[in-house]
């Protein structure tokens, strides 16, 4: 059980400034900024690792012609779902078969604070022996990411009808035989709140770990653009 497979994912659309749900405080276009720097820190992320896997990243189709030339690299792949709200991730991916016999890390893209390191980790948490499945959360308990063997419907399906929720998802599924590993300390930007606290922890050394030098300098575009509500 070699394979590996990530999976950067956006449940509903975040670049198409037409549809977008903005931010609280934030205009549309600020909105899709922020958005387009936090898939960026994970392509930068990903990049590093030194491991095979397959990239993944899992969009919108009304995001489809608002993407920026280039934003991906080349070795990542794209698949874009036609909802206007991803529900089913399984299914998106089944018939590809991109995720047959493979470790399948699910990463939510408005997540922040994983070191390459804890990627790494994660999968090491997967063995073939027995049914795992490892689950990451925010400081405000949602779920950031999930990592399991292939992806099991009644395993996956629930985590987008508890809302990302954590301890509604592990109610969902508590009854399952299965070893689960949890993993904390992590951060999930779904309102003003939460750029908030992100404002905060970039201005610390240790988020050097999770975004690079590079990529705070473009954070310092948005912090800079709302200072006054984000020191309130």
């Amino acid at each position: 059980m070699n394979k590996k497979t990530v999976i950067l994912l956006a449940e509903s659309p975040v670049l198409n400034p037409t549809v977008i749900r903005p931010f609280q405080n934030l205009s549309v276009k600020y909105s899709v900024y922020l958005n387009s720097l936090l898939i960026s820190n994970w392509i930068e992320i990903l990049n590093a690792i030194n491991e095979n896997f397959l990239p993944l990243v899992l969009l919108s189709e009304q995001d489809k012609e608002y993407i920026p030339k280039n934003f991906f690299p080349d070795n990542f792949s794209s698949i874009f779902y036609k909802s206007s709200k991803l529900d089913n991730i399984r299914e998106e991916l089944i018939k590809p078969q991109l995720i047959n016999d493979s470790k399948v890390l699910i990463i939510f893209y408005n997540s922040i604070g994983l070191k390459q390191s804890d990627i790494i980790r994660v999968f090491n948490l997967i063995h073939a022996e027995e049914t795992t499945l490892v689950i990451a959360k925010s400081n405000r308990g949602k779920v950031i990411l999930t990592c399991s063997y292939e992806i099991e419907k009644d395993l996956i399906n629930p985590l987008f009808s508890s809302n990302r929720n954590f301890q509604d998802y592990l109610n969902f599924i508590s009854g399952k035989d299965i070893f689960i590993h949890t993993l904390e300390g992590f951060f999930s930007i779904d309102d003003f709140e939460d750029i908030k606290k992100l404002y905060i922890e970039l201005s610390k050394k240790e988020s050097l770990s999770y975004c690079s030098p590079k990529m705070h300098e473009s954070f310092n575009d948005l912090f800079v653009e709302y200072k006054e509500k984000l020191n309130v």
